[in-house]
């Protein structure tokens, strides 16, 4: 179907629709779709890339896409692949760049500094209670693959507690200083009266220019979100970039009540409300809704207008060697995080902040580099504003640096560099860090940063976990003493040679993982990191490469953490039949019982988590046991 143009502007880029029998087959095909059925997917489909949405007034077997979705001819690729899907609506953080915004449109600091507050005091909250950690740990996604979540519960109820385990206990403190840390360091504030959703139009013409429709829905409940609202999407460096719309609510014949757990932007008015939002489209972005009146800006400012450049075009058909020079090109030409980084240090300095003209030509220059990889036309790094090797305090990479007091802004304006051919500048995320010099920041960042103190914050937590767990016995051997005394006629012995395998196999990946996720040879990553899937930086906040590698290695760990489990269930060779299960995981967890404080790999010291996997898992089949 036709895109819906207008001023140079397609409403639609990037969004099509499609029926309900077409829905009911992918809800069918696709097994995440079975406890709650989408109605909004991102998809991949015979050439075409974007966003399909539930119409019901279309009938039969209908999926309509858009000349915008179609990014090549493919029609002998009948597959739908699924990208994305509004199960259901995703929280909403706040960041350095979008509170420094936020700020300058006039929202009071102690709206940042009351939100933050609330944030830490419910981590602290989180090692109070089993429950209040088990759903910390279960929010945060740590520990799925073990059940960790399920097996701190599940202690609680058989009168145990997990802090008596040191392993346990400290996987949780270390999750607990990463989201410290992400508050620190990043700003990554959550708003509980906020959310973050794919965005598609309205097909039906009913929203008017400077309206949307949000409707949220689970298993349980739904809701329609109405009122005036604060609209972006990261990344957000230009004022314009963050915009107050009015959230409405539509007839209850209209087709729009079909879909949940999306934003629906009108099709109507001189430009399009996702363009405005960081140059956004509707082929699968995802934007952010704001509903506290705290957060609400008392000024707006003009959306940026980029000229959008044309691809390179070479003429010619693309062969391998030019993927490969663009590949060389692009990493020579990547220059975005200079930008940003240069760009929220001047915002801090400036007495304007982000609607200084310096601030606005970086962010011009920003949203060049994200679309370099596109068009292949770098930013013009000769535009970037002369400054200074001086730092605001947030920005410091941790908390052993010196933050001198002393420095002014007239100061920060007589240490700018000389004027000097940029090419000559030594540069390496900006300046060494023994080169850069810190003051502390008046601005709300400053004050958000400086609210938190790390030290007193885990001096608090491990003070209440010295005086609970001063006598305490071994929490592995009771938990297979409460299983023993559940099972007493249950014969398992005879599985302690495949017990010994399967924690061989698991301690073996283990190792691999703890290598080669390691910045150092000699220096591997933790059993308590890798259980957690987050490496911690030495210096206080993660780098880029640090959590690129959490990524790749909590994917791994859960990856052969569940093979583990499936392992202990129906056996090695996947034949071992569901009867066993819980013979083989009692001779897991006694084996592991009986290695639990044995150092078997020296160089590793004592490898623990294999005890808590196989406890998880042994719990569980014991449940099933007591209920027959």
């Amino acid at each position: 179907m036709p895109d819906i143009e207008r001023n140079g502007r397609t409403f639609s880029d990037g969004v099509g629709t499609c029926s309900r029998e077409v829905l009911s087959k992918i809800w069918d095909a696709y097994a995440q779709s079975r406890a709650y059925k989408p109605t909004v997917y991102q998809i991949r489909y015979a050439g075409a890339k974007g966003m399909i949405s539930l119409d019901n007034r279309l009938r039969g077997e209908a999926l309509c896409l858009r000349p915008s979705m179609i990014k090549f001819e493919a029609p002998g690729a009948t597959d739908i692949e699924i990208c994305g899907a509004g199960f259901k609506q995703l929280p909403m953080y706040l960041n350095r760049q979008l509170i420094k915004i936020l700020e300058d449109l006039g929202v009071k600091d102690s709206s940042f500094l009351e939100l933050q507050a609330e944030a830490v005091e419910q981590l602290r909250m989180t090692t109070v209670s089993p429950i209040n950690a088990a759903n910390f740990l279960a929010r945060n996604v740590i520990g799925k693959s073990a059940r960790l979540p399920w097996l701190i519960r599940n202690l609680s109820y058989i009168q145990m507690s997990f802090d008596d385990d040191h392993f346990l206990r400290s996987t949780l403190e270390l999750a607990v200083l990463i989201q410290l840390k992400q508050l620190k360091y990043r700003a990554r504030i959550p708003v509980e009266n906020g959310m973050t959703v794919y965005g598609i139009m309205d097909e039906t013409g009913h929203l008017e220019e400077g309206q949307i429709y949000c409707s949220v829905q689970n298993e349980k409940s739904g809701s329609v979100l109405t009122g005036k609202v604060v609209i972006t999407r990261c990344p957000a460096l230009h004022p314009g970039d963050v915009q107050c719309v009015e959230a409405v609510d539509v007839p209850q014949d209209s087709p729009l009540r079909a879909v949940h757990n999306c934003v629906v932007f009108s099709s109507k008015g001189a430009r399009d409300l996702p363009s405005q939002l960081s140059g956004g489209d509707l082929d699968g972005d995802l934007y952010n809704i704001i509903y506290d009146d705290n957060l609400y800006p008392t000024l707006t400012y003009e959306p940026a207008d980029y000229k959008i450049a044309p691809p390179v075009d070479i003429k010619r058909e693309v062969t391998r060697s030019d993927m490969t020079d663009f590949f060389i090109q692009f990493m020579e030409n990547d220059q975005l995080g200079r930008i940003c980084t240069l760009h929220q240090t001047l915002a801090d300095q400036k007495s304007s902040g982000t609607l200084d003209p310096e601030c606005i030509l970086l962010a011009e220059l920003a949203s060049t580099a994200v679309d370099f990889s596109k068009t292949g036309i770098p930013a013009d790094l000769s535009r970037m504003p002369k400054h200074s090797s001086v730092r605001p305090d947030f920005q410091a990479p941790g908390p052993r640096l010196l933050i001198e007091s002393s420095i002014g802004l007239e100061d920060i304006e007589a240490l700018k560099d000389p004027d000097e051919d940029e090419e000559d500048e030594v540069d390496t995320a900006e300046t060494a860090y023994t080169q850069l010099r810190y003051y502390s920041s008046e601005k709300v960042l400053g004050k958000l940063y400086r609210a938190i103190d790390e030290h007193e914050f885990f001096e608090g937590i491990q003070r209440r976990s010295r005086q609970k767990n001063e006598h305490v016995d071994d929490l592995a051997s009771r938990v297979l003493q409460y299983v023993l005394s559940k099972t007493a006629l249950i014969q398992y012995k005879h599985h302690m040679g495949f017990a010994r395998d399967i924690r061989e196999a698991y301690e073996d990946n283990l190792t691999d993982t703890m290598l080669q996720f390691s910045s150092h040879p000699s220096h591997f990553v933790s059993e308590v990191e890798v259980f957690c899937g987050s490496i911690i930086g030495k210096n206080g906040s993660q780098s880029n490469r640090q959590r690129e590698f959490s990524t790749s290695m909590k994917e791994k760990h859960d990856r052969d953490v569940a093979y583990t489990v499936q392992c202990i269930l129906r056996g090695e060779q996947g034949d071992g039949g569901k009867e066993e299960a819980l013979e083989r995981s009692i001779a897991c967890l006694d084996l592991a019982c009986q290695t639990h404080n044995v150092d078997l790999r020296r160089k590793m010291g004592k490898l623990v988590s294999f005890t808590w996997v196989a406890a998880a898992v042994c719990l569980g089949e014991v449940e099933k046991f007591v209920e027959l």
